[in-house]
């Protein structure tokens, strides 16, 4: 019979140890994918002074020194040059040509009373000449103001590609803010049953050590192996920290090994009641980057298709041209039949057209600029479905972690309850090793389950106003 009960006995154990691995395992995922994608910087530290930072400081100093951000920023400032290349074509373009060099000599007499064409070349002076071009645009057909209007869109893109990065660092600054509270108020659970198991261990070493009637040392094993696995949670929750710390110093433009730490303690709820899911509806439809992008990327194609429409027309326009040339050793002809490329000065004002023809290359063009057109159109069908589910499911998995907050509260406490009453049976003797071990981890799985709850409904209000573009209003 004895060999029968310490089998079932080993199973229990067994099981126990078999769920405490779930529990690393998962933990051991979370913090994996959590860090996932970070680079980090393997420069340490020489400054010891201590930083300590709160969830809006750490995501000041994230947007600030993001390089994606200022990438963004200069996509803007692309935009913004293309803008003022478009204003500028309505100006008149002026080219002016300024040339020196040997002259050869070239006297009167040498076309007077007749043209001698036996004069040798004798190189003995120099030229100097100037060439202006004015050229006026009066009417494109709608080129240049179509360029203009593409342009605006643009800058608009890019401003509107800034607030995504911007949101992007917000979220994911956000999501390594919590998930460090979360693996410490993880790490102050695992102690706190750890301290338990110490404590009852000691009793139960101490009763052996007496000689005590209801003294089992097959119950002080059971207590020990239950908390080794207690220790190597404990090890990879610590772990944990250190490389969530590692990632968000790394985006704050920190070194590794700076000594940081986050301004809060604990995880708690949001605080923030949400508004019903029609407000955020509405509000990711006037905010959301994705939204503005694709509303002025549409103007910006559409103006496009425009600007290559105008090709198939001329392009009027007026000007002026003036020349002056002089040369050390050529005599001046007053003759407007006789020009003297060297030795001269005229000017003419002129209205003229341009005018491009093509057989095919201007149609393939428009074509071409219509399919782009098209392609964002399509895009923008995507994100009219895809952004709205995407808030309401922010919405509801918000809703969800809510009820299960108050649910797991309740059950953790009970396993709270259940805890002590175990240990105080087992320390009194009428109690089994494996009642604390059950309880312990019952109390372990509600607990972490209540604070895996309450992250999820922080991280679900921070996807929720990512999705809606709110976050972004909240720092402006």
């Amino acid at each position: 019979m004895k060999m029968v009960g310490d089998k079932s006995q080993k199973s229990e154990v067994k099981g126990q140890k078999n769920s405490l691995f779930v529990i690393s395992y998962s933990l051991l995922s979370f913090y994996l994918l959590m860090i996932g994608g970070w680079l980090i910087d393997t420069a340490y530290a020489n400054d010891n002074q201590k930083i300590v930072l709160s969830l809006d400081q750490c995501i000041k100093k994230a947007v600030e020194v993001s390089p994606e951000i200022g990438e963004s920023r200069y996509e803007e400032e692309v935009y913004k040059s293309k803008k003022l290349q478009a204003d500028s074509a309505a100006y008149p373009q002026i080219e002016v040509l300024a040339i020196a060099g040997p002259s050869p000599e070239a006297k009167r007499e040498y076309i007077s009373p007749s043209i001698n064409t036996s004069v040798a070349t004798t190189i003995n002076g120099i030229f100097g000449s100037a060439d202006v071009t004015l050229i006026q645009p009066i009417y494109t057909f709608g080129k240049i103001s179509s360029f203009k209007q593409a342009a605006s869109s643009g800058i608009r893109v890019a401003k509107a590609g800034v607030d995504k990065r911007t949101s992007d660092i917000i979220l994911r600054t956000k999501e390594l803010y919590y998930s460090i509270l979360m693996a410490k108020d993880m790490r102050n659970l695992i102690l706190e049953v750890k301290d338990d198991l110490v404590e009852s261990i000691k009793k139960a070493e101490k009763q052996i050590e007496i000689g005590s009637p209801w003294a089992d040392e097959i119950n002080l094993f059971k207590l020990r192996t239950f908390l080794g696995e207690v220790d190597r949670n404990l090890n990879e929750t610590e772990k944990g920290i250190a490389l969530a710390k590692d990632a968000l110093l790394t985006s704050m433009g920190f070194s590794r090994g700076t000594d940081f730490d986050i301004a809060d303690t604990s995880l708690t709820p949001e605080k923030k009641i949400p508004e019903d899911v029609s407000v955020y509806m509405r509000n990711s439809i006037e905010f959301r980057s994705e939204f503005v992008q694709l509303k002025e990327g549409l103007k910006a194609r559409n103006a496009l298709i425009d600007a290559e429409k105008s090709n198939y027309y001329p392009q009027l326009f007026v000007g002026l041209k003036a020349s002056v040339a002089g040369a050390t050793n050529r005599d001046k002809v007053d003759n407007p039949y006789i020009y003297d490329p060297l030795n001269h000065a005229y000017g003419a004002v002129f209205i003229g057209i341009k005018w491009s023809i093509d057989f095919g290359i201007t149609e393939g063009r428009v074509k071409e600029a219509r399919a782009e057109y098209h392609k964002l159109i399509e895009k923008k069908r995507f994100a009219d479905e895809a952004i709205p589910f995407q808030v309401r499911r922010a919405y509801l998995d918000m809703k969800e972690s809510e009820k299960n907050i108050v649910e797991t509260e309740k059950a953790y406490k009970n396993a709270r309850k259940w805890l002590i009453a175990a240990i105080a049976n087992f320390d009194m003797g009428i109690g089994d090793a494996k009642e604390v071990a059950d309880a312990a981890m019952a109390y372990i799985q509600m607990k972490a389950n209540n604070i895996r709850s309450i992250y999820n409904h922080r991280m679900s209000f921070a996807n929720l106003l990512y999705a809606t573009g709110m976050d972004i209003q909240e720092i402006k």
